[in-house]
C-alpha cells in the first residue's frame, strides 16, 4: 500500500466521490453536475471514516 497516509486518504476520497458520483448519475437519473454535489457530502465521510481508522491504529512507542 501507499506509504504516505495523506495520499491514501486523498485516493480513497477520490475514489469513494467518482463511484458515488456514478451511482447518482445513473442510478439516481441526475445531471452529471447535481449528481457530483451531492456525492461529495458521502465521499468526505468515507474519506473521514477510513482516516480515523487508520489514526485508530497508529502504533505510539511506550514512552
Amino acid at each position: 500500500m501507499l506509504k504516505h497516509r495523506r495520499i491514501r486518504i486523498l485516493l480513497v476520497l477520490l475514489v469513494s466521490w467518482a463511484a458515488t458520483v456514478g451511482v447518482e448519475r445513473f442510478r439516481g437519473d441526475l445531471p452529471w453536475l447535481t449528481a457530483a454535489v451531492h456525492a461529495l457530502p458521502w465521499a468526505a465521510l468515507v474519506a473521514f471514516v477510513w482516516w480515523f481508522a487508520e489514526w485508530t491504529q497508529v502504533r505510539r512507542r511506550p514512552s
